[in-house]
């Protein structure tokens, strides 16, 4: 499930609207945070940051729309006020991620419909808004990226000494309307909406990830030949020996259009051969137990690693994840879409779902992982499971199966009540 690479490069704007090299800041945990409550998105400062800003034409969203990510956003925030209560220090993290991705999944979706006015379409607007936006490049603030789109606007933006961000959007904001309204004929009459969505770039990857972002937007979006974007190389001193994954494929569809795109399910099977005879070897022969606990256990983690690789891959190839998309703290806590359940866990506990899991993908001759008559895989480290890559899919832990469960499940199995009960013995609300 190779992704295959769709990267094309954007028409370039005129070289002295943006300096050759950038040099992206990330977040400090070592200097303060201003947190800004204004409005209905949250804004966060540091002082020497590198920020990724949005804003858009007024108009350019269905009420619905807005009204469903508030609604969404604010169940989040009740979440994490409850997480935090409870000292779930993990799971406000997860939170807290998830609603900083919130806008982009919710929002720049259906911002790429180009819905509303959708001013920039007119090529002497978008040329005014992206004067606008690069006239001051290299002075008050230097620019990353940018991207006019019909309806809304990209930035990757670190503003200089003395020039706040909030100050900066304003006065491209102000110009820009004041011009487009001049040659749209419009008099008294709102352009931007007021509130820009706007995060601070927290690593490089952040950062490589909101460039591409930017640069694919007009693609993504269904525009050809979209000359109103533009990047500036990454300077050499914080470029390092990285640029080979700034050139990783992307997938025409990507996460946050995700909901255009059909939803998919896969399965996978993958094992580590060899581990067990070397514990077996270790054990007999050099009388080291511990080392032949080690060897499997770091097998084990192997065959994880592998499944959790295969899903990731699966992700970036259905078009719902960039492959630089999340840090390993973010990808330890599975923030991304999806789940992974596999057979005998929790959300999944019938072992007997394996065998026609294995004949589904011919997994024996595939991989050489067999099934023994009670369904443990061998080699021992071996994991097989099935793929969902619906948002709302989600991992859960069944509660006691009853009898009456647990007879319409064998019907539908085609097994006896027995041997079900048999299988799912540990999870049985009964006395069989």
């Amino acid at each position: 499930m190779a992704a295959v690479s769709n990267r094309q490069a954007a028409p370039p704007a005129p070289e002295s609207t943006n300096p050759k090299t950038f040099n992206p800041t990330y977040f400090s945990e070592d200097t303060p945070v201003k947190r800004e409550a204004w409005g209905n998105l949250p804004h966060w400062y540091q002082d020497d940051a590198t920020y990724a800003v949005t804003f858009r034409l007024d108009g350019s969203l269905p009420k619905s729309v807005i009204l469903n990510y508030r609604d969404d956003r604010d169940l989040i925030k009740r979440q994490i006020a409850d997480a935090t209560g409870k000292g779930n220090r993990d799971l406000v993290a997860t939170l807290k991620a998830k609603l900083h991705r919130l806008y982009q999944a919710k929002i720049d979706t259906i911002l790429d419909q180009g819905l509303g006015d959708a001013w920039m379409n007119n090529p002497a607007i978008a040329d005014i808004v992206a004067q606008s936006i690069t006239h001051f490049n290299g002075e008050r603030y230097d620019l990353g990226a940018w991207c006019v789109m019909p309806n809304h606007v990209h930035l990757l933006i670190k503003p200089r000494d003395g020039h706040s961000l909030s100050d900066i959007l304003q006065s491209i904001k102000r110009h820009s309307a004041l011009e487009a309204n001049k040659q749209l004929g419009r008099i008294g009459l709102t352009f931007w909406q007021k509130e820009s969505y706007d995060h601070i770039i927290r690593d490089r990857e952040d950062y490589i990830n909101q460039r591409d972002y930017i640069l694919r937007n007009p693609a993504s979006a269904g525009l050809t030949a979209w000359k109103w974007v533009d990047c500036a190389e990454i300077a050499p001193s914080t470029h390092e020996d990285h640029s080979a994954d700034t050139s990783e494929s992307i997938p025409a569809g990507r996460m946050e259009s995700a909901a255009t795109l059909p939803d998919h399910l896969g399965a996978f099977v993958v094992g580590i051969h060899g581990a067990h005879e070397w514990a077996e070897e270790v054990d007999k022969n050099e009388h080291d137990p511990y080392k032949a606990i080690m060897i499997k256990a770091l097998a084990d983690r192997f065959a994880e690693a592998f499944a959790e690789l295969l899903h990731h891959r699966a992700r970036v190839a259905w078009g719902y994840e960039r492959p630089n998309e999340f840090n390993h703290n973010e990808l330890i806590k599975e923030i991304y879409r999806g789940i992974r359940p596999a057979p005998g866990y929790p959300s999944q506990p019938d072992h007997t779902e394996k065998p026609p899991l294995f004949k589904l993908l011919d997994a024996e001759n595939a991989t050489g992982v067999t099934l023994t008559e009670s369904c443990a895989m061998h080699p021992g480290a071996a994991v097989c499971g099935l793929m969902f890559s619906h948002p709302e899919s989600h991992y859960f832990a069944l509660s006691d199966l009853q009898r009456d469960q647990l007879e319409d499940y064998a019907k539908r199995k085609g097994m006896s009540l027995a041997d079900t009960e048999r299988w799912l013995g540990s999870w049985l609300g009964y006395q069989s």
